[in-house]
């Protein structure tokens, strides 16, 4: 038997891999890589040893590292690996009020394909009420691969009207939020939204660390973020970026660059110590992937 991570010895949601194990009567297994996680960490492995199961351990380590990084990442971080998608204009701007795509089409299909590599995407209430997003996975035969909605919305601003709501029983969409209107929540949850209500704070908005260690306790390894500057610069400022897919278009868009924006500039990013990974063409457009 083949496994990329040790085969698990303790009860979740499912019984331990490693009694099954034993049970078929396997007589070799060979493992990727021993798993961090304390709960297991070795003890499956020494139960195949006392069975007389023959166990190698260490083939494709690093391709393995590269498939499982979200859920390394949570074990040693205690957060899930965030990753967030930049459109940007040459001359720095984010938002075009002229309601016109920043980026080729080529560059939206690429963006809309990484959706289906992540559990989870998190977007801000400000970029579903100007944008009305169905922040799914719409490549053929990919639809299933659409991750779990998540909506930043703190004071509950959100409207029935929008794509996102009619495809809340769908696609599971979650909206966090410090609101407590007990009859508009009631409604949402009808319509098919998950509501979780944080406790308010001096700011009277969500605190992105407890948003993050809320999606760690869901489970969550893998999150993307796609969501305007504003959110984009709260997620850099509390140093909660792993990864970033940085679309930089030729276009140039005539209105004033916001502070926020200019924050999200590559020249300030280069700056966080970020690595670049690869850089690659969309028809006039550049992708530069970087990584912690």
């Amino acid at each position: 038997m083949y496994t990329t991570l040790e085969p698990c010895s303790h009860y979740g949601k499912t019984s331990p891999c490693v009694n099954q194990i034993i049970k078929s009567r396997i007589k070799r297994v060979v493992i990727g890589l021993k798993d961090p996680n304390p709960k297991v960490n070795g003890r499956g492995i020494d139960k195949l040893k006392k069975k007389k199961i023959k166990v190698t351990i260490g083939i494709l380590k690093d391709e393995i590292k590269k498939i499982h990084s979200g859920f390394f990442n949570k074990i040693k971080n205690k957060k899930p690996f965030i990753s967030t998608k930049i459109a940007i204009s040459i001359n720095g701007k984010m938002i075009n009020n002229k309601k016109k795509w920043i980026t080729s089409e080529s560059s939206r299909e690429y963006g809309n394909f990484l959706r289906a590599k992540y559990d989870a995407i998190i977007t801000g209430i400000n970029t579903v009420l100007y944008d009305n997003p169905l922040l799914n996975c719409r490549h053929q035969g990919m639809i299933n691969l659409s991750p779990v909605r998540i909506i930043l919305d703190s004071k509950l601003r959100i409207r029935e009207s929008l794509k996102i709501i009619k495809t809340a029983k769908k696609i599971k969409t979650y909206v966090f939020t410090i609101s407590n209107e007990k009859k508009k929540i009631m409604k949402l949850n009808r319509l098919g939204l998950k509501i979780k209500i944080f406790n308010q704070n001096r700011e009277e908005r969500l605190n992105l660390k407890d948003v993050i260690l809320e999606m760690t306790k869901m489970g969550f390894n893998n999150v993307l973020v796609e969501a305007g500057p504003n959110l984009n610069a709260s997620f850099f400022k509390n140093n909660l970026i792993d990864k970033i897919y940085y679309f930089k278009s030729k276009n140039f868009i005539n209105s004033k660059v916001l502070d926020t924006e200019k924050k999200l500039m590559e020249a300030n990013i280069k700056k966080l110590k970020f690595k670049t990974l690869s850089s690659r063409q969309y028809e006039d457009d550049v992708l530069k992937i970087y990584e912690k």
